[in-house]
């Protein structure tokens, strides 16, 4: 089963790889998938995240500003994920051992 990235998981793939079409390719996705989130992510920012040229991506000044928000967010929400397996994977009660010497 595909596991399914949001926009910021994405983002940093992005950031990582230099390029929408290496990042499509490392999270098994379309170069316009790729493309599409990113238009999406900006215009739910309201900021410019990258500059394209043919080349590939590299981030606007502002997408770096952006970049460790960015990053505090992907990772409470794997600290979120961990805590959540944590709680429906942990077994709680008493445990009683009974031995003869």
């Amino acid at each position: 089963m595909k596991e399914i990235r949001d926009r910021y998981d994405v983002f940093l793939k992005v950031c990582e790889t230099g390029s929408f079409s290496k990042a499509a390719d490392a999270l098994d996705y379309t170069q316009s998938g790729i493309s599409q989130m990113m238009a999406a992510l900006e215009e739910e920012l309201e900021v410019q995240l990258f500059a394209r040229a043919k080349k590939g991506v590299a981030l606007t000044d502002n997408g770096i500003r952006l970049l460790p928000y960015i990053r505090d967010i992907v990772n409470q929400k794997e600290k979120l994920m961990q805590a959540a397996f944590n709680i429906n994977n942990k077994i709680e009660g008493k445990l009683r051992i009974g031995c003869f010497t």
